[in-house]
């Protein structure tokens, strides 16, 4: 009878040293990173922006004008009898309906460098990337300004975390060549 005791003792405290141990603990992974330092950064240091741009714009136009005159004259009486009568009327109107849609997307990874540091400890960055595939020269450009603790840990920040962000995106060759209009064209948009 009393091993039945024991060995039900024995039981319950091993049931709560288990269940103490297999606890959860109030410190993950993730809270240390709030309590982390951020990397002082320095002029010449290299962080890469991901570049995630949308943009799109609609804009449309509606005009409407009318015009209307009416001018009336009667005969001249007297010694201006010869002067004949005469009736003038003249409407115009005129409408317009126009609209434009452009839209583009662009994902690129572009390194860039620190070039100066502002008294709020915000970076100034600038990077340039060049790519060249068959002829043709994809050249990125990237200029603004980051603060340090949007930086996460692996040196990566979205563009879209930029501030007062340039972006340009240019391409040279046969296929950027073909995109330009002649001087024909050129010409006849001016005339027209």
């Amino acid at each position: 009878m009393i091993t039945k005791k024991i060995l039900i003792l024995f039981l319950i405290i091993l049931v709560l040293v288990s269940s103490a141990v297999s606890a959860n603990s109030l410190w993950s992974d993730n809270s240390a990173n709030f309590y982390q330092d951020y990397p002082e950064y320095k002029i010449g240091d290299i962080i890469t922006v991901v570049i995630e741009e949308d943009a799109s714009a609609i804009q449309s136009a509606n005009t409407g004008t009318s015009q209307d005159s009416d001018y009336s004259s009667s005969g001249g009486t007297d010694f201006l009898d010869f002067l004949p009568f005469f009736d003038f009327s003249y409407s115009d109107s005129e409408s317009a309906d126009g609209s434009t849609q452009r839209s583009g997307t662009l994902e690129a990874d572009i390194t860039t460098k620190v070039v100066k540091i502002d008294d709020n400890n915000n970076l100034e960055i600038e990077g340039r990337k060049q790519v060249k595939i068959n002829g043709e020269t994809q050249t990125i450009l990237l200029s603004g300004v980051i603060r340090a603790e949007d930086v996460n840990f692996d040196n990566e920040i979205s563009s879209k975390r930029v501030a007062s962000a340039n972006v340009e995106y240019e391409g040279e060759g046969p296929v950027g060549d073909k995109q330009k209009s002649g001087l024909l064209t050129k010409f006849f948009n001016f005339v027209f």
